[in-house]
């Protein structure tokens, strides 16, 4: 019901990011900035309430992450020509369930070291390599969540796919659909290290909430890695 009533917002949003990926080697640039409003409207912020402050958020991130939004895209497409070159050997030289394994191992790495890298960069000032090793300490560490979060990536990714047969009418909306999805884990995540609880709370909000993950020595390991971030802006 949310993710409906902030539909026209998205739309608007989506129609800023297509401009944006103009010309295409801005498309990760777009993307970082389509990040920076889905995280604040994951977070129902009054800056994004309006059609005005989501323009006005967006082109102030775009030129905030103008050489982050290029890196990332760069790592991005890497990943994606590194993947159809193990495709296209697998599938010259056939196919069997040890190439196949390999492959999926392959396309999830490089999911995992995309799925937070955008938001991230959104979020924080920090160094390319730095960000890359967040997300995927941010991934292990909530793993549970972050799979859940992948597999309806996935499924938004494919729906995108297949409308290419209704001559690509998934590009006016589900870009930032899926950029919300992200946004509304991300968000979360960020929002748990950035205010870590205190240990008594903690165990008092878990037996409140059995779904709820508990802090480890690894979480904050991953709040470390992100000290010495700064919010952008």
């Amino acid at each position: 019901m949310n993710l409906i009533k902030k539909l026209p917002r998205l739309f608007w949003l989506n129609i800023l990011w297509l401009l944006g990926c103009i010309p295409l080697v801005t498309a990760g640039v777009s993307t970082c900035a389509a990040y920076a409003v889905t995280l604040r409207l994951a977070d129902d912020d009054e800056e994004v309430s309006s059609f005005g402050g989501i323009a006005r958020r967006f082109f102030k991130a775009y030129k905030q992450d103008l050489l982050q939004g290029i890196l990332i895209l760069i790592f991005t497409a890497v990943c994606g020509a590194g993947g159809y070159f193990i495709f296209k050997l697998i599938s010259d030289s056939g196919f069997n369930l040890i190439k196949i394994a390999l492959f999926a191992g392959y396309v999830l790495l490089a999911f995992v070291f995309n799925l937070y890298a955008y938001p991230l960069i959104a979020r924080y000032s920090n160094t390319f390599v730095n960000t890359l090793r967040n997300s995927l300490a941010l991934f292990l560490q909530y793993v549970n969540s972050s799979l859940k979060l992948l597999a309806f990536v996935v499924l938004e990714l494919a729906i995108l796919y297949f409308t290419r047969y209704a001559y690509f009418a998934g590009l006016v909306i589900l870009p930032a659909v899926i950029f919300y999805t992200v946004s509304l884990t991300a968000k979360d995540i960020f929002v748990r290290l950035e205010n870590p609880a205190p240990a008594e709370e903690e165990n008092t909000e878990s037996e409140n909430d059995a779904d709820k993950e508990e802090v480890t020595e690894s979480e904050l390991d991953a709040a470390d890695e992100n000290e010495g971030d700064e919010p952008s802006e």
